[in-house]
Parts: C-alpha cells; structure tokens; sequence
C-alpha cells in the first residue's frame, strides 16, 4: 500500500494522524532498514526536538494497531517495524545484522487460513544466515552448491 493510501485510510476512518505518527510511519516508508524504536527516536528527534522515546513507542503501536505497519521480533527481545505488512520473509544477516525483505514464491502456508485444523492468525517466516554483501566482503564463497 502506498504512503498517500495508508494517510488516506486514517482520514477515512476519522482517525488523526499527529504530525509525530506522520513523521514515524513517513520514515519507515523511506527507511526499508527494519528499524527498532531507538533507531526511529534518534532520527527523528534531529528534526523534532520536544519528541520523546514514549511518543515514538506510542506512534509505534498506534500504527500498527491500525495495521499500517508490521512488527517483526526476528531477535530475541528485540523489536523492529516494517512499513511493509504484506506477507513476506524476512532474512536476518547474523554478521552484519541487518534485516532484508524476502519474497519467496511458493510458501505452502501463505494464504492458507488454517494447517491440521490451527487456526492462522499470522505468518513470521524468518531466515537466518549471510548476506550476499558480507558474502562478498569474506572473499570467500560460502554458499553451497
């Protein structure tokens, strides 16, 4: 979904959208870096001077309670936000700990709304490995053939 159709979908339902949940999910959107609350707080915070760490975290929750944004714990204790909600994987780099966007074709469980009578609320597929940058970065190929 677009930026302007999630802005539009709050305004549609009569709900407000503060300039400090503007500017978080604005910066998700421009941000595909997976970014933890901190991460948002201190960036934000060069341009929002009187904006505060609960302010980010309230935002945080506001929007993805409005489903806009998706939260994904890919590491233990450790929450990150995804402007992305739609379903897809996402790949953690155990060296450089980023966090990538995977669409893999074929998922036998996307789509499905129940396996062996559970029912699915949602699907986290994670992947955990090496990234092709830290690949290339080691000079050496550690992907199997």
């Amino acid at each position: 979904m677009s930026f302007e159709a999630k802005v539009h979908s709050l305004k549609r339902k009569g709900v407000p959208l503060t300039t400090q949940r503007y500017a978080v999910l604005e910066y998700l959107y421009l941000n595909h870096t997976h970014p933890t609350a901190e991460e948002i707080y201190q960036s934000l915070k060069e341009n929002f001077s009187i904006i505060s760490q609960a302010t980010i975290y309230n935002a945080l929750v506001f929007l993805k309670n409005h489903s806009l944004i998706r939260e994904i714990t890919i590491e233990k204790g450790k929450a990150h936000f995804d402007y992305e909600i739609e379903p897809h994987h996402h790949f953690l780099c155990r060296r450089c700990g980023h966090i990538y966007d995977v669409h893999v074709e074929g998922c036998p469980l996307e789509g499905k709304k129940t396996v062996d009578g559970y029912k699915i609320e949602e699907l986290r597929p994670y992947i955990i490995g090496i990234c092709p940058k830290c690949l290339s970065r080691s000079g050496k190929n550690e992907i199997p053939q």
